[in-house]
């Protein structure tokens, strides 16, 4: 059904509304158009005032009380999304110039022509229609982007809003991982209702995301309790290592913060376990064409994961592959190798499902994480 357009008349002579009236006598017997009138412009006002909904003006210059330039001059300072027809006998240059720099759309002069009268009134609805299609489309596109971004990293999400194919065949990339969970969380999950169970794996995740988006990463999936991300999937960058260790030490941190909140508050404090690998990973969508699910699979995910597991046995926070500590070293930056100042070697070990054994460093938190 056709969207009624409702049109304002301000002209102080009466011949103009029976005009009006009787021009478009089938458009407002059908309710396609819906027309009012006021006599200058400060009536005008009222009458937008009342009805918001009015998209259309047919404006007379002079008029008394309030003329139509200066009305065009409060509908700009009052930011109101009307669009104006000119409608008058003052049709010189300098009017219709002023009228324009005002807003106005299009300009029509008297004696009117009603046929020419109509099909600008056609036109300017046309384009009133169109930009409200593309508001309307604008609209849907950013709330598309505000509903992904409750379940995607912001460079994620914006990705797939904007693109049919956002992230291309499956490819090899070179990639940091990063893995964490809350230490003993089954287990104290047994204890808790469902509903604060629910709670804290919320603001859990609200903090350490925080971290994750602030340091470029993105967020793979939430599994349960852990987190899952990756740093260089979609803004490659030289530090990528660096970010992730980054990552690692700004999560920890505001782990401390919030067990600082959670003591004063009378709640058990948390400790996480994270660990953080570098090396090659196979990304891209896997699935079919009623379901895609994005993925970043291969060795250095599984020993990643492998990692944040072993920070249990070794009793630290954060355990990091000797792959990323190469990475970060090779980039020969001050402030990246003052990273790697803390590390404590543990020399190889061979991880659970891995036959090959790999160089792994710990970093022992002195917060409250453990």
């Amino acid at each position: 059904m056709m969207r009624q357009a409702k049109i304002l008349a301000v002209d102080d002579e009466p011949d103009f509304e029976a005009l009006l009236k009787q021009r478009f006598r089938r458009e407002i017997r059908s309710g396609d158009f819906a027309f009012r009138f006021a006599r200058h412009g400060e009536e005008a006002l009222t009458v937008l005032a009342e009805d918001p909904e009015i998209e259309l003006l047919l404006l007379d210059i002079n008029m008394p009380v309030m003329d139509g330039l200066t009305l065009l001059s409060e509908l700009q300072k009052r930011q109101l999304a009307v669009r104006a027809i000119i409608v008058s006998a003052y049709g010189d240059m300098g009017n219709i110039r002023t009228a324009m720099n005002r807003g106005a759309f299009d300009f029509v002069t008297k004696p009117v022509d009603l046929s020419d009268l109509e099909i600008t009134v056609r036109k300017t609805l046309d384009d009133i229609a169109r930009v409200r299609e593309l508001d309307r489309r604008r609209a849907v596109a950013e709330r598309a982007r505000t509903n992904l971004s409750r379940y995607f990293s912001p460079n994620l999400a914006g990705l797939l809003a904007e693109r049919d194919e956002p992230l291309g065949p499956v490819r090899r990339e070179t990639v940091a991982v990063l893995f964490a969970d809350i230490v003993g969380f089954t287990r104290m999950a047994e204890s808790m209702a469902p509903e604060d169970v629910v709670t804290l794996l919320r603001e859990f995740h609200e903090r350490m995301a925080e971290e994750i988006f602030a340091c470029g990463g993105t967020i793979e999936k939430y599994i349960g309790d852990a987190i899952f991300a990756v740093f260089g999937l979609l803004d490659k960058a030289p530090d990528d290592a660096a970010k992730t260790l980054t990552c690692a030490h700004r999560m920890l941190g505001t782990l401390d913060v919030w067990n600082q909140e959670r003591e004063r508050h009378g709640q058990p404090t948390l400790a996480v376990g994270i660990g953080v690998n570098y090396g090659p990973a196979v990304v891209g969508d896997v699935g079919s064409k009623q379901g895609l699910s994005f993925t970043v699979i291969g060795d250095t995910v599984n020993t990643a994961s492998r990692l944040q597991g072993l920070s249990r046995e070794l009793a630290v926070p954060l355990v990091v592959g000797d792959a990323l500590v190469a990475a970060i070293a090779r980039e020969n930056q001050a402030e990246s190798k003052r990273l790697l100042e803390g590390l404590q070697d543990h020399g190889e070990r061979t991880l659970r499902g891995r036959s090959a054994p790999i160089r792994i460093w710990s970093w022992q938190s002195t917060g409250s994480t453990r």
